[in-house]
């Protein structure tokens, strides 16, 4: 009995798989441009959403994320970084803005060879997001329901 219900627990897994992963494939151009761009990548794993491809990867000791269109576009690429990384100018800011928030996540990105940050922060009442482009001044981007 075991052995049968062991087997059609295989089998529902095998067909659930392999259905999902037809549905969800990523292109071959996409894959084809994220390799050219990325020779020396390794662990890809692939995140497919309405708007675009997410490629996260490790390469020279970090993990990164690359976005594609569906068209293989390049549209940017992302990587976490500790605060103490950030440019004076925007850690003085924070400090001196937000001083009763403590920093949940932080996001340095590139797109068209423009570097730029998010920063999410977080007190006891609630939970923002800032934005930075070209290392300039914070601008508030949204607000995050807090769990």
């Amino acid at each position: 009995m075991k052995k049968r219900i062991l087997i059609l627990l295989a089998s529902f897994l095998l067909v659930f798989t392999a259905s999902y992963a037809n549905d969800s494939k990523v292109p071959d151009k996409v894959i084809y441009e994220f390799n050219r761009d990325f020779s020396g990548a390794s662990n890809v794993n692939w995140q497919i959403t309405s708007s675009y491809y997410k490629a996260s990867f490790d390469e020279h000791g970090k993990t990164l994320y690359a976005f594609y269109t569906d068209d293989a576009g390049f549209i940017g690429i992302t990587h976490s970084l500790l605060s103490d990384k950030l440019p004076v100018s925007l850690q003085s800011e924070l400090k001196a803005k937000y001083s009763d928030y403590w920093i949940t996540d932080l996001i340095q990105f590139n797109m068209n060879n423009q570097p730029g940050y998010y920063v999410t922060l977080q007190n006891a009442d609630q939970k923002i997001i800032l934005k930075s482009e070209r290392n300039q001044h914070w601008q508030f981007y949204t607000t995050v329901e807090k769990y």
